[in-house]
């Protein structure tokens, strides 16, 4: 799950608004939980549309691929969009319908996913080899559910108190954590997570400056602008011109 990111605008403004807070996240567990086998056309409870595609190491499921972000090809699509619409407001059918109508096949998915493919097994043996020499520290492993929970969240007013009692640690434990496993701290990980879904955003989708703000968790599109430069030496209007130019 700390590897489920959501490039999409209708992705990341189901995730903070109010009727829809956390079904993103249900609907990945959900399907974790069916234990898909084989390549599927699936649409979300939103009506988005996505290829999943199980990859298995030497048999063992390690992970399923999502190919996302087409509507409209299956009849329950524009039913579950409908469904989904009363919770929401008219920014709902705003980003639903930036997205794509235009589907590959699942013969071409599978095709051109095939070197993602052999990169994961590869790094999938590699973490078997490590994980057999030394098991992972305690405080690995609360970082890793930390970024796990950030990664999920960040759209939302999340802080270093927030994280600390989703874990049930205090707050002064959790920045030791950070400072420790990733030389950094909380603030600056959630700003560094925002920033790489805002720079996703803005490669990708129409939305205005101040929209992807908000988008993915800054309540103050100057403050936005001004940090992005600072860590980009350009606005985020120039790197969108930059982007597509």
């Amino acid at each position: 799950m700390q590897y489920s990111f959501h490039p999409h605008s209708i992705c990341n403004y189901l995730k903070k608004n109010r009727g829809t807070m956390g079904r993103c996240t249900h609907y990945k567990r959900k399907l974790l939980q069916e234990n898909e086998q084989e390549p599927r056309y699936i649409c979300c409870y939103a009506g988005v549309e996505e290829f999943l595609i199980p990859l298995k190491y030497n048999d063992t499921p390690i992970c399923y691929i999502h190919i996302s972000g087409y509507r409209n090809n299956l009849i329950s699509s524009a039913e579950k969009a409908k469904q989904i619409a009363y919770r929401c407001t008219e920014q709902f059918y705003l980003h639903f319908n930036e997205l794509s109508q235009n589907a590959p096949t699942t013969k071409q998915v599978l095709s051109f996913i095939t070197p993602l493919e052999y990169m994961l097994q590869a790094l999938y043996s590699q973490h078997l080899e490590m994980s057999n020499q030394n098991n992972l520290k305690p405080a690995r492993n609360i970082y890793i559910k930390a970024l796990q929970y950030i990664h999920e969240n960040y759209s939302a007013q999340i802080d270093c108190a927030t994280i600390a009692s989703e874990l049930s640690y205090s707050e002064s434990y959790i920045r030791y954590i950070f400072k420790k496993e990733g030389n950094t701290s909380v603030q600056s990980k959630i700003n560094e997570i925002r920033l790489t879904n805002a720079k996703r955003l803005l490669r990708s989708t129409n939305l205005s400056i101040t929209q992807i703000s908000f988008s993915v968790g800054f309540t103050d599109s100057n403050y936005f602008s001004t940090f992005f430069k600072s860590k980009e030496n350009m606005t985020p209007r120039e790197y969108k011109k930059a982007s597509r130019s």
